[in-house]
Parts: structure tokens; sequence; C-alpha cells
């Protein structure tokens, strides 16, 4: 045991280098024969290439892959579309078993890996080499902070309770059986490494593709406001967003309606974009926007938006709201989706799609289809809008100023002649603020990663599976009377540990709900 613990300290120092082989400037890298820990970590250089290589292990596929499983499968706005694996299908319709490969935690604790790597041994560095200052230091800390706080903050919402890593896996005499911490213990650790992270990172980098790929002020700002609103300290996170809002040493504003699909989802690092995912075509393709929504050449992708929340009264758009509609002519519904020609299945066009024009005087779309890879969006400027907006509700101190912030995105996108601003008139009580909230953010940040904790927040509030259920069941046909069964209870809306993690290590427990009730069990 002690040998194979020594194998993979020296195979993960040199896996976390080699990931980035071929990445231009950032790397000077040596046959993975010749890395050993005795005579890395010597230089500014080095520093520099692991830094680079947490974050590229965020792009790798099973990360990213679960970044949106997580946060998104299983809400109202996915249906299968072609090809689904069959574990996707079964945790689409509710069918959740520890052994589900979407339940597997592993390729997190990578990227937490490599970021307690750095955060251990890179301090060190600064004695060795005059050009590496503790300022530098500091800025990389910031970064590494952030990254494996993003890392934690998507497990605690998935499972709930997680075992908690801050050290590196370097050492024989380590003990491995780690059990959960509570949720509680996890977001406090979070907040107060980016309280620290606040202190020393930079508003900006050289380019623009490093200022909108690496972890800025902005990008801490946003981490804390989503945990905030998670969390419920609703005056913390109006505090961050208004923060961001108000930065002047940033030149962030919103993309005008017309130009979101080429400039946000298809050119990417755009002017709204506060921190997102590199790719290239070469080292790191972006294979999951590919399989999950489509692309040049494969315009069906395994993900498909629920026909039945196209039109019709469940949905965001077209939407009728006191005295009027919200959204008749939100360009939105044609942008990110796309009615396959002749049939009812509408796949997505978000991030697949590189242009769509529409003939003037039929209204006919035409879609053409991206054949390079996507970057992906970890935070912009419209939802720390309506972060802020969901706060200002809950708090319950000033509709107009939320309505105001939902207007803000909900304008660029109805730009048609006859639409109209939201009346906060239309919205009399806090329960049509929050469906209102609930709609804007739906059309806004769908197929984002982010509906599933959307409607998660709702339910936390009430300590209820039932509104999230309202929701989520209508995709369902036949009003998914079996799917509410099995989310019956709150614990039934977090993911199982998976079997893999529960055999190699002993100190894990299973989801109350899992244990108690056998659901899904391979027995």
């Amino acid at each position: 045991m002690t040998k194979m613990k020594k194998l993979i300290s020296i195979l993960s120092l040199a896996s976390l280098i080699l990931v980035l082989s071929g990445c231009g400037d950032w790397l000077d890298i040596r046959p993975e024969s010749e890395i050993v820990l005795d005579d890395f970590w010597q230089n500014e250089s080095q520093v520099n290439q692991v830094l680079a290589a947490c974050y590229r292990s965020i792009t790798e596929g099973e990360v990213l892959n679960r970044m949106l499983v997580w946060g998104e499968l299983r809400s109202d706005n996915v249906t299968y579309g072609r090809n689904m694996p069959t574990d996707m299908y079964k945790m689409l319709n509710v069918d959740i078993s520890p052994d589900n490969w979407y339940c597997n935690w592993g390729t997190f604790y990578t990227v937490i890996n490599n970021c307690n790597n750095f955060l251990h041994y890179a301090p060190g560095v600064v004695e060795l080499d005059a050009n590496f200052t503790e300022s530098k230091l500091h800025s990389m800390e910031a970064e590494v902070l952030t990254l494996r706080a993003l890392m934690y903050f998507y497990l605690v919402r998935t499972f709930g309770q997680v075992p908690w890593v801050e050290e590196p896996s370097i050492d024989d005499a380590q003990d491995y059986r780690i059990p959960q911490s509570s949720e509680d213990f996890i977001l406090d650790k979070l907040v107060a490494d980016l309280q620290t992270a606040l202190k020393y990172s930079r508003d900006s980098y050289e380019t623009n593709t490093y200022t909108k790929g690496r972890i800025t002020t902005n990008a801490v700002r946003a981490l804390l406001a989503d945990i905030y609103l998670w969390r419920e300290e609703y005056g913390k996170c109006t505090e961050m967003c208004d923060q961001i809002i108000n930065d002047t040493n940033t030149d962030l504003k919103l993309v005008p309606g017309e130009d979101v699909i080429s400039k946000v989802f298809y050119q990417g690092n755009s002017e709204e974009s506060i921190f997102e995912l590199q790719f290239d075509d070469d080292l790191m393709f972006n294979w999951v926007v590919r399989d999950f929504f489509g692309a040049y050449g494969n315009e069906r992708g395994q993900w498909s938006f629920p026909g039945v929340l196209v039109t019709g009264k469940f949905s965001p758009f077209n939407y009728n709201a006191g005295n009027g509609k919200e959204s008749t002519e939100d360009l939105r519904e044609k942008d990110f989706l796309r009615q396959e020609t002749g049939g009812d299945s509408y796949y997505v066009f978000k991030y697949a799609g590189a242009l769509r024009q529409e003939n003037a005087t039929t209204k006919v779309s035409t879609y053409y289809y991206r054949n390079v890879t996507a970057n992906w969006i970890v935070y912009r400027l419209s939802e720390i809008y309506l972060m802020k907006a969901e706060a200002l509700i809950q708090l319950e101190t000033n509709p107009a100023e939320a309505v105001g912030l939902i207007n803000t995105v909900y304008m660029r996108s109805n730009i048609e002649e006859d639409e109209k601003d939201l009346s906060v008139e239309n919205y009399t009580s806090k329960l049509k603020l929050d469906e209102l909230l609930l709609r804007e953010r739906q059309r806004e940040l769908m197929f984002e990663g982010k509906r599933w904790f959307d409607l998660m927040r709702m339910a936390r509030r009430v300590d209820s599976p039932a509104p999230l259920l309202s929701y989520v069941t209508k995709k369902f046909t036949g009003g998914g009377s079996g799917q509410s069964t099995k989310m019956s209870v709150m614990d039934a809306l977090y993911l199982p540990v998976h079997t893999d993690e529960l055999k190699a290590n002993s100190a894990l427990v299973q989801n109350e709900f899992y244990k108690v009730t056998g659901e899904g069990s391979n027995n």
C-alpha cells in the first residue's frame, strides 16, 4: 500500500503537468520520467505550469460533463434528444442508483487535489526564486482558492455532504478514509477562502483571453454571491452583486440581444463574461457541448427542450402576466432553441450555434452551426443582475428595484416595438415575483447548468420538494406521478454517493434517502 501511494503521488504530479502539453507559453515540459517531487517546485515557471494545469483539469470532459448534468439534467429544461447514454436517461427519469456513472465525484476531487498541491508547495518557491515574490504568490493563491471553492460548491449542492480535503495526496502516512463534512462546515470554509482571495485577486490580466479565462476579483465576487444566495444570506449577496455592477475598474456590459448568440456563446470572452473555461480545437475540444447540444454535422444532440414547455400555459415564453404578456417576441426562444424540421423536437442551439438568420418576410429562421469548439461560461453579467433581483425579492424590501433589474436583462432580448417593460404592478405578491424571477432565469440561463440549482433554492426555502416538483414533473408524460414519488423528500433531491466511492472510503455514509429506502438498489 505504501508503494502504491507513492506511485499515485508521483503520477498525480506528472499528469497535473502533462495535461497541458502543447499549450504555448504557459509550459516548458520535461519528459514524464524526469518529473519527481524532489526536483520540481524550484522556480516561478514551474509554479505557473501547475497553476495552468489547475485550470486545464477543470476543462477535462468529465468535470464539465458533471457540471452540466448535475445543474441541468433533472430540471424542467431537459428531455432526451438523440443517443442519450443509458445512465443519463435513467437520471433524467429519476431512476437513480448508487452505481450511476454520473454520481461519481472523482474528477472533482482530482481538481481539488491539483489545487491542494499548488497551495502546499507554491509558497516554498518564494525562498528559491528571487523573481517569484510574495505578491505574485498571493495573487496566484487567490485564483487557486477560487477554483477549489467552485468545485466544492458544485459538490455540496449536488450531494449535500461531501469529504472536506485541503491537504494534497503526497504523504505515505496519510489516512485516505475521510468522512463527509456538513454543508455548513464546507460553505464556511469556502466563504473564508474567497474572502482571502478577494484581498489578493487581480481585476484584469494582460490580455482579454486571460481576463475572461482566469479568476479575477469579479469572478471571486460572483462565486461568493452565488454561495450567499444558496445560504439565504441575501444582504451579503446583494453587496457582492453591487460590487460587480458598480465596478469601475472593468468594462463589463451586456451584449445587445441580437448579438448574444454570435458574441457571447460562439466567439466567447465577450464584454459581459466574468469567467469562462477556455477550450481550443487542438488540445481541449469541448466534446460536452458537441455531444449534449450538437454542432456542425451533428445538429441533434443528446439533450432537447420539452416541447410541452415551448408553447402553452407552462412555457416561459408568451406567458400571461397580469394585464399583458411576457416574451411574445423574445429573441431567446429562437436563438436558444431550434425546432426540428417537420418534427416536434426542440434541440439546443445555444453554444452549438454560430448564427441565426431570420427571413424578414416569412419570419423563418435559418440556423448555422459551429464547427469549432466552445468556451464554457461559468458567470456572466446578466446572471449577476438576476442574482441581486432574487435576493431583493427574498428580502421583500424593494420589489420595484427587483423588477427593474429583471427588466435590464429581459429588455435586451425583447426589442420589438410592441414589447414593453415588465411592470411591477403586474406582480403584486412575493409569489408572483418569485415566479417571474424563475421564468427570467430560465429564459436567460437555460442549458448553462443553473436550472436545477435554481429550483433547489426554491425547495430549500420551504424545506419541501413540492414547489420544485410543480415545475419538473410538467415535462413527463402523465404528469410525472412516478417521478414525484421518487423525489418525495428533500434528501431525494441530492444524488447518492457512488458505490465505488463507498468501497474505496469506508468512512463515507450513503445519502439517507438511498440508505433507508434502498431506492435504485442494485440488489
